[in-house]
């Protein structure tokens, strides 16, 4: 009876599809009903007041923060965001229910919660999630990440693998670049481990940071035995094309465009970064980045070169990840250096999408622009609820930040005694409140192909920020967006299973 269901529903499957032109000559078109391209930008740890602090710092608001949006809540599996709590009680949003990098990635591309350090598989790790990456590998569509962190660290990780646990990056490198999790290793190997099994196609581009030459104590995220299997294989059919930091080359983002325009550059992995794992930070004034590794902009050109040469189309995710590292130190110089950063980025990808010398538009593109969490719980002063505007930011009050000497937080403020104590009477400009995330909302901008169904996916209203969705709404507004045809592979290879157990 179960197999004569099966068999009705994939004949009618196949009479539906019958009516729907196949996605190959769907996607050589450009006035298409969903979107070709789909591309998510993801400021870690990037609450509303370090966009504000950017914006006072440049003295000029980004075009995209007039876009759509709406605020995001982000916490983990067995939470909840409380609106009202969370501007009356001060210590709310630091005190529980906060999520990580891993579970909010997870969610933002999967639809669903996860547990505290999981990469798309589910809290209890029974099951690996379907994500938006493996939907729009339905379509032939490309897939990519780019990331100022280590390739395969949390944000990324749940983008391209599914483990147990986001620190076994070499296991989730495995799964991404050639889609077995023990490709270079066993699972008995430290950070081999916690596999949920192969994800094939894997991800046609990988640019960011982990290059074990200059993260050489604690790193997890990127092996010599996966370095070496990716230069033997560079002259192999379908292989990676691989760029790398060079000591003494301070043309890391030059090599790494070239290479990604060159029309043989259909896969491209580029591994680069500092001693932290980092892409070393650029500072506010634009001094401190090592030229030896590209920017965040020159990765997002180069992984849109690269990936526009897929005809189906691509879905990207970009991650300014190192804004969370700076919040986590409570050091606003940093931070703003890397939202600006950031912000550069996003202008590259709108300035693709506008190009009219390809194949994109605001008809056939879809653009979010979000946060996983919130870091170190920016505001005016200390102990100031975050809807208080922060004061002046310029070169001037960044030398006056340093640590209050009662809290251990940093803040910026006119020590007139040098008693490292913010006594009454004196200016303060800013005050960090946390070293780590917080539960409160963070911001999302939206424009594009399926940019019009945001307002079905308002969960709440919050007093200051307004309306509000849940950051596994983000995965529904890139499921709606890629349409119908992902579908029916999936329900074939799922009757096909149920059919041949």
């Amino acid at each position: 009876m179960f197999r004569r269901w099966n068999l009705s529903l994939l004949i009618l499957l196949i009479l539906l599809s019958a009516n729907f032109r196949s996605p190959e000559r769907v996607t050589a078109q450009k006035n298409i009903p969903f979107a070709k391209y789909i591309i998510l930008l993801i400021g870690d740890g990037m609450g509303y007041n370090h966009l504000q602090a950017a914006n006072l710092y440049t003295k000029q608001i980004p075009d995209y923060q007039s876009w759509q949006s709406v605020g995001v809540s982000t916490y983990p599996e067995g939470g909840t965001y409380d609106p009202q709590a969370a501007w009356s009680d001060f210590l709310y949003v630091t005190s529980s229910q906060i999520t990580d990098s891993a579970a909010a990635a997870t969610a933002l591309y999967t639809g669903s919660k996860t547990s505290i350090g999981s990469i798309s598989v589910n809290a209890d790790h029974s099951a690996r999630l379907l994500t938006i990456t493996e939907i729009a590998r339905t379509r032939g569509m490309a897939v990519g990440a780019v990331t100022t962190t280590p390739i395969s660290d949390a944000t990324p990780g749940a983008w391209i693998a599914h483990n147990d646990a986001r620190q076994n990056g070499f296991a989730i490198l495995d799964e991404a670049l050639w889609g077995d999790p023990n490709t270079t290793g066993n699972a008995d190997k430290s950070y081999y481990e916690g596999g949920h099994g192969k994800t094939i196609p894997p991800v046609s581009l990988l640019i960011g940071g982990g290059h074990p030459n200059w993260y050489t104590t604690g790193n997890h995220f990127v092996n010599n035995d996966i370095i070496t299997k990716l230069k033997n294989e560079l002259n192999q059919p379908g292989a990676f094309k691989y760029i790398e930091r060079i000591s003494g080359s301070p043309d890391g983002g030059q090599r790494l465009l070239n290479e990604a325009q060159k029309n043989d550059t259909m896969r491209l992995v580029g591994l680069f970064g500092g001693s932290n794992g980092d892409v070393e930070y650029r500072l506010a004034d634009g001094s401190g980045f090592n030229p030896e590794n590209p920017t965040l902009p020159e990765m997002t050109r180069a992984a849109l070169a690269v990936l526009e040469k897929d005809r189906d189309g691509f879905i990207l995710m970009i991650e300014g990840g190192t804004i969370d590292h700076a919040s986590h130190a409570n050091k606003m110089n940093e931070m703003i250096g890397e939202v600006i950063g950031f912000n550069d980025a996003i202008q590259a990808v709108i300035d693709w999408v506008n190009d009219p010398y390809n194949a994109s538009d605001w008809e056939n593109t879809l653009v979010i622009i979000t946060a996983d969490h919130e870091t170190g719980y920016l505001t005016a002063s200390p102990s100031a609820f975050a809807d208080q505007p922060l004061g002046e930011i310029s070169p001037n009050t960044l030398q006056f930040e340093k640590v209050i000497s009662s809290t251990g937080r940093r803040a910026s403020w006119v020590d007139q005694n040098n008693n490292n104590e913010i006594d009454s009477g004196e200016t303060v400009y800013w005050a960090w409140n946390s070293g780590g995330h917080t539960n409160s909302l963070v911001p999302l901008f939206i424009r594009g192909k399926g940019s019009e169904k945001l307002n079905q996916y308002i969960r709440g209203f919050d007093p200051i920020r307004g309306d509000y969705i849940d950051n596994t709404d983000v995965f529904k507004l890139m499921h709606d967006a890629l349409g119908y045809y992902y579908f029916l592979p999936i329900v074939f290879q799922t009757v096909s299973q149920l059919n041949n157990p």
